[in-house]
């Protein structure tokens, strides 16, 4: 046997990276520069005879079934590893629920007998990335658009912003001008959907978006904003609209009342920020996610916030008037599972929670929980012991 093959032998497994998301699933192993699969969050359940994702449940029990399916499809079909001889490294949001985590944790332990699992939030993976010490995250998902400011490997909790501005509320958005398009029976499913969103639609500039005409009842002709498209069906082709193409991106920029938009969020999560910091974040700005990749969305949402800072309230709040934009080293949805492979490769599986420790104690660390948070010196820690 050669000396290299025995070291190897003897050396501990690379860990896997699970990048669960709500419509795609990145997966993969530590050190490496791109997940081994990237595959919608979803698999063939044979009971119900359809595709079922991984987050349509109602009850605990159908939520652990969807994850050990989901697993296996991982583990056997893609990747082809055993799941007893690596470690994990979950990437999460900062908002998924507690009972998805434990569930997850319960299949990862019980069923699969991991040795160990480490959680590690996307923000705080997307700085990793970039090796800067500040770095303000716009997270571009499927439900959500979260932004959190990251400053020396903290998250900010207290300044996140979360709004509905994501790929859902662009496919909705979609949705209602095809039928605008094409009339009111015009039924798609989500797939086309995405499909037409990825191949036609763009984020026009803010000096084009002003010059259009407030009103949205006349869809005759496109009004100059784009050429016109036909995006090929079984049933015949389907008009897309310049008008379509061009302002279906409109949904996260426009402002309301309360002020909501993707701008206003990025502006109040910097403003919400320690003073020393505000500078530094609007200088290290990261848009991650899928709907990142979208032509013009960074271009837009930079004039936009240029604009914003000038205008009340963030004129007297905010003295911060450039701002700059990080890119990836890898593409836009796959930056929190990179971080994940970087921050399992650098750590080595240190920080992981062991399966004997979990199974002593059935109970996962949460920032949210006050008995984590809570000093053991401070008076109020033994009243929180009936937690346990």
């Amino acid at each position: 046997m050669a000396l290299y093959e025995g070291i190897a032998l003897i050396q501990e497994k690379q860990a896997v990276v699970l990048d669960l998301g709500t419509d795609y699933t990145k997966f993969g192993f530590t050190g490496e520069a791109a997940p081994r699969c990237i595959i919608k969050s979803e698999y063939w359940c044979t009971t119900e005879k359809r595709f079922k994702r991984v987050h349509d449940y109602d009850t605990p029990e159908e939520l652990y079934d969807n994850l050990v399916h989901m697993l296996h499809l991982l583990y056997f079909r893609h990747v082809l590893v055993n799941p007893k001889e690596r470690k994990v490294v979950v990437v999460e949001s900062l908002l998924t629920p507690t009972l998805f985590r434990e569930t997850l944790a319960k299949v990862l332990f019980t069923h699969y007998e991991v040795s160990g699992v480490m959680w590690a939030d996307r923000p705080r993976l997307c700085a990793l990335t970039l090796g800067a010490p500040v770095v303000l995250v716009v997270a571009l998902g499927a439900l959500e658009a979260e932004v959190v400011a990251v400053v020396h490997g903290c998250p900010v909790l207290h300044a996140m912003q979360a709004q509905p501005l994501a790929a859902r509320a662009l496919s909705a958005e979609l949705a209602r001008r095809l039928r605008l398009d094409n009339g009111p029976d015009t039924q798609l499913s989500d797939d086309v959907l995405e499909d037409i969103k990825v191949r036609l639609c763009f984020v026009a500039s803010r000096e084009r978006a002003l010059q259009w005409p407030a009103e949205e009842g006349d869809v005759t002709g496109d009004g100059g904003e784009a050429r016109e498209a036909r995006y090929p069906l079984a049933a015949g082709a389907l008009r897309v609209s310049g008008r379509t193409r061009a302002r279906t991106a409109e949904v996260l920029f426009a402002r309301d009342n309360e002020l909501a938009s993707l701008p206003d969020i990025v502006l109040q999560c910097i403003m919400q920020c320690p003073i020393d910091t505000r500078r530094a974040l609007a200088e290290n700005i990261l848009v991650t996610g899928g709907t990142a990749a979208m032509p013009g969305l960074q271009a837009r949402l930079a004039h936009e916030l240029r604009y914003l800072v000038t205008q009340p309230p963030y004129n007297s709040r905010l003295q911060v008037r450039t701002f700059k934009f990080h890119r990836a080293p890898a593409a836009a949805s796959c930056a929190a599972w990179l971080g994940g492979a970087l921050c399992g490769a650098a750590d080595g599986g240190g920080r992981a929670l062991p399966r004997e420790q979990y199974a002593r104690a059935v109970r996962l660390r949460d920032w949210d929980c006050l008995l984590h948070n809570t000093p053991r010196d401070h008076p109020h820690w033994t009243q929180l012991q009936p937690a346990l």
